[in-house]
């Protein structure tokens, strides 16, 4: 009897937390989205390659998220500080660290290759 009351408080703790975790990652990919949308989708474009409809007239094109060259270093660094900064024709944004946070996310699980991610 103990036993089975222990494998059910077992399941229904594993599942509240997978239920949390699973609601917190799609907040975060919502935000993202929402955040990418508003702020870098009209340099970078929908598909992260950076032709969106701004950047044909810049002088260097924007970043492209599809290539596994962008992964290679610290990303989550390089896109923090580029946000804050500004990157050659790029501005910068005054966004709070949950924003930046939530960006990163949505473009590293929206763009970045699923093989690059076993590097």
């Amino acid at each position: 009897m103990k036993r089975s009351i222990l494998v059910i408080l077992s399941c229904f703790f594993v599942v509240a937390l997978t239920a949390r975790y699973g609601f917190a990652q799609s907040e975060s990919s919502i935000k993202g989205k929402t955040l990418y949308t508003n702020k870098c989708q009209f340099c970078h474009g929908i598909r992260g390659d950076g032709k969106g409809p701004a950047a044909e007239p810049l002088l260097r094109h924007p970043a492209d998220f599809t290539d596994p060259k962008f992964w290679q270093e610290d990303v989550v660094e390089k896109i923090d500080v580029t946000i804050k900064n500004g990157k050659e024709m790029m501005p910068a944004f005054d966004l709070k660290p949950d924003e930046i946070k939530a960006i990163t996310w949505y473009i590293s699980h929206t763009f970045k290759k699923e093989t690059q991610y076993n590097k």
